[in-house]
């Protein structure tokens, strides 16, 4: 009888416990969700950024019209993430080109995260306060701005979220042993991978895991990870190619081994400095123009580090240990030994890094139930505040990259881009100024040419367009720049050489819709219309969403008589663009040919602005 009392007790007293800590954890998550309201509500009002935020959403076809073999099997800004592109596609159904609806769901996915952060350092430290103050860390620290307010950045959360459940699968097969964790956490991998390919590098942290659990690491932990390291290879793989054919290898940025090894020092004391002070944040940070010193404190860095490592481990302090190691694992494949884009570091790369300088900073802060409260509401307030204030920056590209100049004023990459943002608003003069700019920062600037010589050629400056196309080729094989001087030698019809741009960038980019478009115009101005109609249908089959291309095919279908080919073309014109003065026209054209009606199509399109319609309207419509 005594046995079965004291077992009862027993039981009660864990369930109370339980639903103790479960009253906890729930009133965690709903401060979690209220400060998140409170500190992300700005982001309600942003818009889509020029940068990348058009290729992925805005001007893509496929995620338009929900194209799964295209989504799941082609690269995307140098990028293979299908599971990423598909969940743009999902948002397009819902929300079109309404970016509220974008940013609602990446701060949902960075609530989910935090709360997943929370969990699994709950499972790694066996213990709470520490992992709240960690997760709040990672939920409101500025670092995270660039992650969570950059719609492109959609894979870093994704991709988070499921190695976040890999992590815990496999904290879970530590205490069981059961097979089935280890493929569970295979999985969860696997589909991190296919969000983004940042964490090839993962089987070094479960290694870390179980080195944290065991404090050694034996044949049998390497060989588990086998499966990951195939993982690892294979996305690796596909990584560099997609990086290659995308034009972001930098060789501009192949510098010499020992001139690397300093970078990739230098670019940890910037990540460890904008830990420390989140005040000076940019979403551009250039290579530092003193080479010699950034090298000299890039290798400081490194023999500290190394020589910190070394007394952790003598003196086994593991906790410090596996913060720094996580650390540093996380930022190991974007320290630019291999040069990815214009910079050296950036704030999205800090996105799961940051769990270990948390880590590291909460073990020496004394932490009970009193001083739990106290650090939580402060931190909150004073990181949530910051982020708030960042978040003003992400407003629209224009406020982002005025942003860069305030703290980089010879950021070439950011002339740049405000020079594009003017020309989108037509303000010419200020461009072009934009534009000098970058390219006296930068004399390697391709894109730079290119947009300048955009602008030339907008500006009818054609003998200026064809020098800029044709430096930006210089510099790089750009495949657009070749399709800019195609277009410009089509208007001063110097067909031979058009043609011969355009045929170039198709044997850059075979899916190219503007370069099919400029060839099916020389072969349609020089009277070879069946090969013309080959190059207009193929650029309609990469984009049927373009109203110009079923216009110059339904004027080539009457050209060759085919006048209901060509009326079926031109009502799919206009219903693509209603206000298509033009092709109003051309369609009254094709009606009277059929013997119907042309007069309400001639009228449209003379009150559209298209006078010539004015003549067969007199003629035909009394």
């Amino acid at each position: 009888m005594l046995v079965y009392t004291t077992t009862n007790i027993k039981f009660v007293l864990v369930k109370l416990t339980q639903t103790h800590i479960l009253k906890k954890e729930s009133l965690f998550g709903l401060g979690l969700l209220l400060a998140f309201c409170l500190v992300y509500f700005k982001l309600m009002h942003a818009d889509f950024m020029s940068w990348d935020d058009a290729e992925y959403v805005l001007e893509n076809k496929d995620v338009h019209t929900f194209q799964l073999k295209a989504l799941t099997t082609r690269f995307y800004v140098g990028n293979f993430h299908p599971l990423t592109m598909l969940s743009y596609a999902l948002d397009w159904k819902l929300f079109q080109a309404n970016p509220m609806g974008y940013h609602i769901e990446n701060i949902g996915w960075h609530f989910i995260n935090s709360l997943l952060v929370y969990y699994t350092l709950k499972k790694l430290l066996k213990e709470h306060s520490t992992a709240l103050l960690i997760s709040l860390l990672f939920a409101f620290h500025p670092l995270q701005v660039e992650t969570v307010a950059w719609i492109a950045e959609r894979k870093n959360l994704l991709s988070t979220f499921f190695i976040l459940l890999s992590i815990l699968s496999y904290i879970q097969f530590h205490s069981n042993q059961h097979k089935k964790c280890i493929v569970i956490s295979v999985l969860f991998f696997i589909l991190s991978l296919l969000c983004k390919p940042s964490f090839i590098i993962f089987p070094l942290i479960l290694l870390l895991i179980d080195w944290h659990f065991h404090q050694s690491i034996s044949i049998k932990n390497i060989l588990q990870k086998i499966p990951f390291l195939i993982g690892s290879l294979v996305l690796g793989i596909v990584t560099w190619q997609a990086q290659k054919e995308g034009g972001y290898i930098n060789e501009n940025h192949f510098f010499a081994f020992h001139e690397r090894i300093g970078y990739a020092g230098y670019a940890i004391l910037q990540y460890l400095i904008h830990f420390v002070n989140p005040f000076q944040l940019s979403v551009i940070y250039p290579y530092p123009q003193n080479q010699l010193l950034s090298l000299i404190l890039g290798y400081l860095v490194l023999i500290s580090l190394s020589f910190l490592i070394y007394k952790l481990v003598k003196h086994k302090k593991k906790n410090l240990l596996f913060g720094l190691c996580f650390f540093l694992i996380n930022v190991l494949l974007v320290l630019q030994f291999i040069p990815f884009g214009e910079v050296l570091n950036a704030d999205r790369y800090m996105y799961v890094s940051i769990i270990g300088l948390g880590w590291i900073v909460f073990h020496f802060i004394p932490i009970n139930k009193k001083s739990l409260i106290v650090i939580a509401l402060f931190m909150t307030t004073l990181l949530g505040s910051i982020t708030a204030y960042r978040l003003s920056v992400w407003e629209n590209s224009m406020a982002l990259y005025k942003d860069i100049l305030k703290k980089y004023p010879h950021s070439y990459m950011a002339l740049n881009s405000i020079g594009a943002e003017y020309m989108k608003q037509k303000e010419y003069r200020l461009s072009e100024k934009y534009y000098n700019q970058s390219i006296y920062e930068n004399r390697n600037s391709y894109k730079t040419y290119y947009n300048r010589a955009l602008l030339y050629s907008i500006t009818q400056r054609l003998d200026k367009a064809i020098l800029d196309y044709t430096k930006a080729i210089d510099i790089t094989q750009y495949y657009k720049a070749y399709i800019g001087r195609a277009n410009v030698y089509y208007i001063l019809k110097d067909y031979s050489k058009s043609m011969a741009d355009a045929e170039k960038a198709l044997a850059l980019n075979k899916n190219n819709v503007k370069a099919n478009f400029v060839l099916a115009n020389c072969y349609d101005d020089l009277n070879q219309l069946d090969k013309a109609l080959i190059y207009y249908s193929t650029a309609i089959h990469l984009n049927n969403e373009d109203a110009s291309l079923f216009l110059r095919r339904g004027v080539l279908y009457g050209k060759q008589q085919q006048f209901k080919s060509c009326l079926t073309d031109l009502e799919i014109s206009t219903t693509l663009n209603p206000n298509y003065a033009e092709a109003y026209y051309w369609k009254g054209v094709a009606k009277f040919n059929l013997k119907t009606n042309p007069c309400d199509d001639f009228n449209k399109a003379l009150n559209l602005g298209f006078d010539a319609a004015q003549i067969p309207l007199g003629k035909y419509c009394h």
